[in-house]
């Protein structure tokens, strides 16, 4: 929504002050930096159509973006609006299985208008939340024999936050957003990035500030790191559908 994104570039531009414009960072979750492998992303951001993003072994290959298809309806002084848009890649790493994965990305809005004297405002109510998830994706890891079911990633709006969870086969993950910048205790509006959670334990953060950094413990066992990996995917190519 237009007030949400201008809130969150005044408050990245606080930010920026408050750090004499050094690059902002992302506030990672209390005690988990320390322990966690650090990748820095490629074709995140900036990002161009069909590119294959990177980080650590880890590869979405073959991505595939539908495009991002909008309309809206007027009504006097109220319309609706909403957009949609389809993505997928393979999540690949050498010595390990290969993950796919498909997302759709939906929204919903109305807005009002109001005119009061010379004074044009505009106000948004966001829907999406009454037709189902902001963010859904199927994962699904191709064993030898190519036959596999695919477990769920999904993501609804809380106000200015999206929470969800992530099914894996070793059990279900929780999935939160994240609005704080390093060096300050002023929250953003807009996501800085998402943590993963297992049993209340953080095991991944996705950083989507910059160019981005996927970060995982070091406790993950490794037959789980493929499938935490193309959640990041997923979440990194959400990109900007993340505030709308």
């Amino acid at each position: 929504m237009r007030q949400v994104i201008l809130m969150s570039v005044m408050g990245a531009g606080l930010a920026c002050l408050l750090a004499a414009c050094a690059p902002v960072r992302l506030q990672m979750p209390e005690g988990f930096a320390a322990g966690a492998a650090a990748w820095p992303v490629s074709g995140h951001s900036p990002r161009s159509y069909g590119e294959t993003l990177r980080f650590g072994p880890y590869s979405a290959l073959e991505p595939e973006d539908g495009g991002t298809f909008s309309w809206a309806v007027p009504v006097g002084r109220i319309d609706i609006a909403g957009s949609s848009r389809d993505y997928a890649f393979s999540l690949e790493a050498p010595g390990e299985m290969p993950v796919e994965v498909q997302c759709a990305v939906r929204s919903r809005a109305v807005g009002h208008d109001t005119v009061t004297g010379r004074v044009d405002s505009r106000t948004e109510l966001d829907l999406t939340a009454l037709r189902g998830p902001v963010l859904g994706c199927g994962l699904r890891s191709v064993d030898v024999d190519d036959v596999a079911d695919a477990m769920v990633l999904a993501l609804a709006r809380h106000g200015t936050q999206l929470h969800g969870r992530l099914e894996s086969p070793w059990g279900d993950h929780e999935v939160r957003s994240l609005h704080r910048y390093e060096g300050t205790s002023i929250p953003a509006y807009g996501v800085n990035g998402f943590e993963v959670l297992r049993d209340g334990k953080v095991v991944m953060v996705v950083d989507m500030l910059n160019a981005g950094h996927v970060h995982m413990a070091d406790g993950v066992a490794a037959a789980q790191r493929s499938w935490l990996a193309a959640a990041a995917a997923a979440l990194l190519l959400l990109g900007a559908d993340a505030e709308t």
